[in-house]
């Protein structure tokens, strides 16, 4: 018998960097069995204009000049003894990209807490936790929280539950549909039949596939501004409406995209 393996603690959380210290990000990251973080993402895509964390393409100019202009810079994924891992936050997996960033590290693992509601009773959680694995032919761990007490020790559920282990099929192969009090989800992690997907499959490991100076053309035109905060605070609420969101939809109608 082989030595046992002990799972890395993984999570999100606020955090400073030392390069924006009057500013915070929504870091997710993995602590191996050590106490060592092997791993640390950077949120890409706080929701908005509820989160007020900055994305490192919020200040993608300075960000470059730390860590490159490279996948790695924002998709990290650690080699661990249990599969290659990844973090997707929340708001992250709303994005295709995101996922397909993962997988093109080599990601066999995407690790994806959490998201609000309505967007869990509606089943877009679920649907894009199984579209984000079955695409990128890998395990999405979707953990979701149900109901938060605030100061004033009143319990709202904000979030809903549904927590889910989704296979590299887009199968859900563990799942709970209700929280509030302390759960967890098991469900079988199979990497060596996902390596073998990967690596015989004619059709259904889609990466090997993908068509990249075509979908590049879909990008060459920005649509989100770069670099947002790069000197200042992140809007509030209405400033946010004023000045991202309502400029953002006459982009679209200019464009020709929407009507």
């Amino acid at each position: 018998m082989g030595p046992r393996v002990r799972h890395p603690h993984h999570g999100p959380g606020q955090a400073l960097h030392p390069a924006f210290p009057d500013r915070y990000f929504n870091v997710g990251f993995v602590i191996d069995p050590g106490g060592e973080i092997v791993l640390r993402h950077y949120k890409l895509a706080p929701l908005p204009p509820m989160e007020h964390s900055l994305s490192p393409h919020d200040v993608l100019d300075q960000w470059t000049r730390l860590y490159g202009r490279s996948p790695e810079a924002y998709w990290p994924v650690a080699d661990t003894a249990i599969g290659r891992l990844g973090v997707m936050m929340a708001n992250e997996a709303s994005y295709p990209e995101n996922a397909r960033g993962l997988a093109l590290g080599g990601c066999e693992i995407a690790y994806r807490p959490s998201y609000p509601l309505p967007g869990v009773a509606s089943d877009a959680y679920d649907i894009q936790n199984r579209a984000r694995a079955l695409d990128n032919t890998m395990y999405v761990l979707a953990p979701n929280p149900t109901s938060d007490t605030g100061a004033d020790v009143q319990r709202v559920d904000f979030f809903g539950g549904h927590s889910t282990i989704t296979d590299y099929t887009g199968r859900t192969v563990g799942h709970l549909d209700h929280g509030g009090v302390a759960t967890f989800v098991t469900a079988t992690i199979d990497l060596p039949a996902l390596r073998h997907q990967r690596t015989t499959a004619a059709w259904t490991n889609w990466a090997k596939d993908l068509r990249t100076e075509l979908f590049a053309t879909l990008y060459e035109q920005p649509i989100y501004p770069a670099n947002l905060y790069a000197d200042r605070p992140p809007y509030n609420h209405a400033e946010y409406r004023e000045h991202v969101t309502e400029p953002q939809i006459d982009l679209m109608r200019a464009r020709g995209v929407w009507r």
